[in-house]
């Protein structure tokens, strides 16, 4: 366990790290740190916790990712307040930083890095000396391309024509079909990788059509164009470099809201160009997109109040969190040999035991 007063400092200044020429491949990858490892690589930064001090000086934490998972980083800095303000100031969230003679330690049962100024640093690196794809999880090429494939399907399937329409002024375009088909669903959650949107968009259409089959009277034309446009303001929620963050529309204004708009806009352009598509239809589909987190805490807008945006709410939600604990399973069974370990549980407000063996 790390000793925050554990940092010794042995001169005044701090360690540089010189520039690197050239691109560069990542060898060391976070799911394969272990303890006593020392780190000499690039990583994104995702998460920046402002200077501090304590006893014999002054720190900064981080969370630092690559493509197989993120990590703590404790910055252990000297008396020099001023330089440690400097180093947290010359970095932001979503650059790809060096970091220099960082220690693996375990700290609370996790890994984490601490890094000690006297002989290790952090640098910001330049966009020509790192390859994005280190950095960002994604689906395979191949597998895009079939997820992409059932969705056109789902598509042509709708016999409603103001529907079909809708989302054929969508998925014609190639620039739409690109962003939709690379986004992430999330930036921690679910489905937070390359690709991610468009496997769980499918999921949820999946879930929608099972159970539009089991019940009577749901519109079933509806229920698919929800699912497939449900997330689609995320396209323009989020961004995607070194790392997944949030757009300035994507902080203020959040992807429900987004999705309601892009979608209004969409049927304007078709009523522009002669279409005469039903007011009602487009209040149903919107309410739809507006109400699909199903609850005020959740951050929804509105409460569902038509069966078929019941219907999307819980296939959202299903997917969402039956992929989240996979996720977590996945994330725990790299980092212990156990078949027991203890998550963290926001609905409890305490950690949980989650069962790592095959069942």
């Amino acid at each position: 366990m790390t000793d925050i007063d554990s940092f010794e400092k042995k001169h005044d200044e701090q360690t540089m790290i010189e520039v690197n020429t050239g691109k560069r491949k990542k060898e060391q990858f976070i799911d394969k740190l272990m303890e006593g490892d020392v780190v000499n690589d690039l990583f994104a930064v995702k998460i920046k916790n402002p200077p501090r001090g304590y006893r014999k000086g002054t720190m900064f934490s981080l969370v630092i990712s690559d493509k197989t998972g993120e990590i703590n980083v404790k910055f252990w800095g000297g008396e020099n307040r001023d330089r440690i303000k400097r180093l947290y100031d010359s970095f932001k969230v979503g650059d790809v930083v060096q970091i220099r003679s960082g220690n693996v330690e375990i700290y609370i049962d996790k890994p984490q890095i601490s890094i000690n100024e006297t002989s290790g640093g952090i640098r910001k690196c330049k966009p020509n000396e790192y390859d994005v794809s280190d950095f960002v999880p994604a689906l395979e090429k191949g597998r895009i391309k079939n997820l992409l494939k059932e969705i056109e399907k789902h598509i042509e399937s709708i016999n409603n024509n103001h529907l079909k329409n809708l989302l054929r002024s969508f998925f014609d375009d190639p620039k739409f079909v690109n962003r939709y088909t690379q986004s992430p669903s999330a930036m921690t959650h679910h489905h937070n990788y390359v690709g991610g949107n468009l496997e769980h968009s499918l999921g949820v259409v999946r879930l929608c059509i099972n159970i539009s089959e089991m019940y009577p009277g749901i519109n079933k034309d509806l229920v698919i164009t929800g699912a497939i446009l449900h997330d689609v303001g995320k396209l323009k929620e989020y961004q995607t470099t070194a790392s997944i963050d949030k757009t300035k529309d994507g902080n203020f204004i959040g992807h429900i809201v987004i999705g309601d708009r892009w979608i209004r806009e969409k049927i304007g352009e078709l009523r522009k160009k002669g279409e005469d598509f039903n007011k009602d239809l487009e209040s149903f589909l919107c309410h739809m997109i507006l109400s699909h987190h199903g609850k005020y805490e959740f951050g929804s807008p509105r409460m569902p109040k038509i069966v078929e945006a019941c219907v999307l709410f819980q296939a959202d939600l299903m997917d969402s969190q039956v992929k989240h604990y996979i996720q977590k399973l996945e994330e725990n069974r790299k980092n212990t040999d156990d078949d027991w370990a203890y998550i963290w549980d926001s609905d409890l407000g305490s950690r949980r035991p989650m069962f790592l063996g095959e069942v």
